[in-house]
Parts: C-alpha cells; sequence; structure tokens
C-alpha cells in the first residue's frame, strides 16, 4: 500500500492509503484510518490538483525545500510546473503525457530529501511547465 496525500482543486487535503492508482483509470480507492473507523473511499481524478506518494503523512517542517537544479546526471527532463493556485513544483519527469486517454503524467521532486517520493500531476491543474535544458 502507498501512502499518499491527496490535493483537490478546491484546496482540500486527504490523506490515506491506495493500493490500485493508475493514470489509466478515472478513479481510486483510498482507505484512512481515524484509530477506531477504517473508511474506504472512491477519489475520482475529476477535480483533483495532485497526488502525493509521500514518505510520512507527518512531513518534516525543519526541511528547507531545494529550489535549484544541480549538475547532477539524474534521469529525467527537468521542469518546473506551474498550478493554476500558483503553487510550482519542481522536479524531474520521465514523459509528459498529452494523449487524452492519460490525465496527467508522475513527475520526481527535485529534492530527494522532500517527503514526497514522486506525484501524479493532473493536468487540467496547472497553467503552464518550463522545461529546463
Amino acid at each position: 500500500m502507498n501512502k499518499v496525500v491527496v490535493r483537490t482543486s478546491s484546496g482540500e487535503v486527504i490523506k490515506g492509503y491506495t493500493g490500485d492508482f493508475s493514470r489509466h483509470k478515472p478513479s481510486f480507492l483510498l482507505s484512512t484510518d481515524d484509530g477506531s473507523v477504517k473508511i474506504n473511499q472512491n477519489i475520482d481524478l475529476k477535480g483533483l490538483k495532485a497526488v502525493f506518494f509521500v514518505k510520512s503523512f507527518d512531513g518534516n517542517f525543519l526541511h528547507k525545500k531545494k529550489l535549484y537544479f544541480d549538475s547532477d546526471t539524474s534521469y529525467g527532463r527537468k521542469v518546473t510546473v506551474i498550478f493554476k493556485d500558483g503553487e510550482e513544483f519542481i522536479g524531474r519527469v520521465e514523459t509528459m503525457h498529452s494523449d487524452e486517454k492519460d490525465s496527467g503524467f508522475f513527475i520526481f521532486p527535485l529534492d530527494q530529501d522532500s517527503n514526497i517520493i514522486r506525484a501524479f500531476i493532473l493536468n487540467n491543474a496547472i497553467t503552464s511547465i518550463k522545461v529546463y535544458v
């Protein structure tokens, strides 16, 4: 099971676990546990901003975000994704799908010390993508 933090386009944050996420499916099952009740809900990709696959739900508030690319040889294209709400996500992508059946693309964070392992960015939640050479 993957730990995920789901961000909706309206700003709602939902934390839980999923084992059936696929960019080719219109929805996925998210399980949450409040300690006494386990809740399973179907999450529709429409209306989402991004799905973040994380190391922990708490993160590290002392962590300072890395904002520049090193001259490393990591795989993937260097990009900055600009969301409609003004937030930016800096990372690397293997491919950016423009096929209508794909609702978004995976991105790996620039900062490998980040709490985010990878993210699935929804195409309809972004205004632009800056690609670096």
